[in-house]
């Protein structure tokens, strides 16, 4: 179990920087999101085919041909729409915000997961209300006025909303799969079928191109260690603990990333309404996932 906390922590930690160096890549070296989205996906993607087929399980790839309808689905909410959004939302936004607003997506799981036959309870529809309100706290902004149409960062917060929304889909729609085939397959998998719309959707935007070596460096970092280490490394740990016990180390996200950030950033600062929206959200997450009535 130990061990199992220490992967979870490393992931979490490692998926902190994504927020960072994403905003880092888009405001100061100005390399186009989608762009960014695009190759981090995709050489992610080649370092875990890599590393299946490393590990023996080559012919569970054969996944793609007995459920590509389902790998498909899984690619473009999981990795095109929520990789893609959380870019272009970092492109207009801050790393705070869109981490805080990404990692709400736990709320948006519970209603979602009522389609798939799971019980709504009373503490969860509240917990759901709860994250709301944080959510909404975040891309406002302030505490004391509600204008959210005047915020400077207002469309790149929704953006990842958006995100959070489609990884919530991907974690509903795949939960099954991911049972009977193991996360680290089904996850390569997605990702080399989500990288194909980002591909299309960089090129058609003009921004299919080399980025400088700097920007370079940094895609390949986010590629491997919090994309494809952070995903295995998670995956990894819910092998020997229950995913309700792993679950709150992804809190460690937006604290991650508002640590990373200020040191990072020049211009990221964390608001008072920030700060109480992460802590709703949090409630929120905690009311909507425990057990109890």
């Amino acid at each position: 179990m130990k061990k199992a906390i220490i992967l979870g922590t490393i992931a979490s930690l490692l998926w902190s920087t994504v927020f960072v160096f994403g905003r880092y890549l888009c405001d100061i070296l100005n390399v186009h999101p989608l762009l960014i989205a695009f190759l981090r996906f995709f050489c992610a993607s080649v370092f875990l085919i890599f590393y299946v087929i490393f590990k023996g399980q080559a012919k569970e790839l054969s996944l793609i041909i007995e459920k590509p309808l389902n790998i498909i689905l899984l690619g473009i909410t999981g990795i095109s729409c929520m990789g893609g959004a959380v870019f272009l939302a970092l492109d207009r936004s801050t790393a705070v915000d869109v981490s805080i607003i990404m990692n709400s997506n736990a709320i948006f799981i519970i209603p979602l997961a009522v389609i798939i036959g799971e019980r709504l309870t009373t503490r969860k529809v509240i917990g759901v209300i709860v994250g709301l309100l944080g959510c909404a706290l975040v891309i406002n902004g302030k505490v004391t006025a509600f204008q959210i149409m005047q915020r400077e960062h207002f469309t790149g917060n929704m953006i990842a909303l958006v995100a959070s929304v489609s990884w919530a889909v991907y974690t509903v729609m795949g939960k099954r799969l991911v049972r009977e085939r193991g996360g680290l397959i089904v996850t390569s998998l997605n990702m080399v079928v989500g990288s194909i719309p980002l591909f299309f959707l960089t090129l058609g935007s003009g921004a299919l191109t080399l980025p400088p070596l700097k920007a370079s460096i940094f895609i390949i970092y986010l590629a491997i260690f919090p994309t494809a280490i952070g995903f295995v490394f998670w995956y990894k740990a819910l092998e020997s603990i229950d995913a309700n016990q792993l679950g709150p180390l992804q809190y460690l996200v937006p604290i991650g990333t508002a640590i990373i950030s200020i040191l990072f950033l020049n211009d990221e600062s964390i608001r008072l309404a920030s700060i109480i929206g992460m802590a709703l959200i949090f409630f929120g997450i905690y009311l909507s996932t425990i057990s109890k009535e």
